[in-house]
């Protein structure tokens, strides 16, 4: 069975806001569970309206009618448009708020401590809300496909816009096409969840600290432990660049502004990735986690994967890295058989930072009301069962365990 396209339909008015996540939530509220035996049982997908593969997509704020016309036969795939819009809006908000913060700082005479300090706040707050998810997925797809023709415009996405949202010069694509995809959340991963107990908040921490403080030496050492010296030379002049650069605004240009559009977005951005990791790797599989469809799971029919690039198919991503994002939702359909035998999970309604505060807060239950069936009605699960299973799947893998304690 080949797979569903997705369709990629522009928004009705080009520039017309998207509808509010709230409105669009709503819209896909769960049906009433059914019971057995009195007991509630989960829905099923032959159930489920799935408007992941119909739906506008919303990764993009407005569409620039005559500029992105223009700047379309620079994509390799028409399909990556999205992508393009969503370039073009992140380019005509942060130039200008980064003036604004640079130019409050050096101005003569210089603006007040609080006017400074308000106005990197704002552009803090603007490219985390408006920009900081999209843009992250964005960077996510475009590292597995490249999206322009030409090399260094592709580039650019990693040397040039991933900096401004706090991402160190060419550390994406190794710390996660090479490390992470390459070594799959095992040992050599050093991302990999499998050595935590993943309800827990003590073992959050420890793994947020590795993942914001330590990756800058464990990746040099990854390419060194891996015999990839190519990517070591290129993790270290991206590092060293990055560092340089921040040095220089620093010292040269001003303390305060580089802090507020470099230095705290940094930070920001290595613990939302480090939460966002956790969750997308909170389930695995303890007596299979070497499957691809037992480290991960699916969470469909929710507004965030129109503002994310269909992010929320991770088991069809794990399985099938170079498939386009916009294929994914009929993916799921296409290898629904395989997902059922393998035993993945699927959630409805709900995405991943969704999935990681009710498993961090003990909400199994709730979450479990979201899971879906891949099967027939009748040989659904029962909520307990599921919220069982998804307990069972929370602790750390013994072979990691043993490699932690040792």
């Amino acid at each position: 069975q080949a797979p569903v396209r997705l369709q990629l339909p522009s928004r009705p008015t080009d520039g017309e806001p998207p509808a509010p996540r709230a409105r669009l939530a709503a819209a896909n509220m769960a049906p009433a569970l059914r019971t057995r035996d009195g007991k509630p049982v989960v829905q099923v997908l032959d159930d489920v309206t799935n408007s992941d593969l119909t739906a506008a997509r919303n990764e993009y704020h407005y569409r620039m009618p005559y500029l992105v016309d223009k700047m379309l036969p620079l994509l390799k795939d028409p399909r990556d448009e999205p992508m393009l819009c969503l370039l073009v809006n992140i380019v005509q908000v942060l130039v200008p708020g980064v003036v604004i913060v640079y130019g409050l700082c050096l101005r003569v005479p210089p603006a007040s401590a609080w006017a400074v300090h308000a106005a990197g706040l704002c552009y803090v707050a603007t490219i985390m809300v408006l920009f900081m998810e999209r843009f992250v997925l964005c960077l996510h797809f475009s590292s597995h496909r490249p999206i322009f023709q030409k090399a260094w415009m592709n580039s650019a996405m990693s040397w040039v816009f991933a900096p401004m949202f706090g991402i160190p010069c060419g550390l994406y694509k190794l710390h996660h096409c090479v490390m992470h995809h390459i070594e799959n959340n095992h040992e050599l991963d050093a991302s990999s969840t499998e050595q935590f107990q993943r309800d827990s908040w003590l073992d959050f921490a420890g793994y947020w600290f590795r993942f914001v403080f330590l990756i800058h030496l464990e990746l040099p050492v990854y390419t060194l432990r891996t015999k990839r010296y190519e990517w070591f030379v290129s993790v270290i002049g991206g590092l060293a660049t990055w560092l340089c650069v921040i040095a220089f605004l620093a010292k040269c240009v001003n303390m305060t502004a580089t802090v507020w559009v470099f230095v705290v977005p940094h930070f920001l951005a290595m613990s939302a990735m480090s939460f966002g990791n956790w969750a997308q790797h909170v389930f695995v599989d303890p007596t299979n986690c070497a499957s691809n469809y037992a480290l991960t799971y699916n969470c469909i029919d929710t507004p965030v994967n129109q503002t994310t690039f269909n992010d929320g198919y991770h088991v069809i991503h794990h399985a099938n890295a170079r498939l386009h994002w916009s294929e994914m939702p009929g993916a799921l359909y296409a290898t629904r058989e395989k997902h059922l035998e393998s035993g993945a999970l699927t959630f409805r309604g709900v995405h991943f930072m969704d999935v990681g505060v009710m498993v961090m807060t003990k909400q199994l239950r709730k979450l479990a009301e979201c899971y879906v069936h891949l099967g027939t009605r009748e040989t659904a699960p029962t909520v307990d069962e599921v919220e069982a299973r998804l307990r069972s799947w929370l602790v750390p893998v013994p072979g990691a365990q043993a490699k932690k304690a040792s």
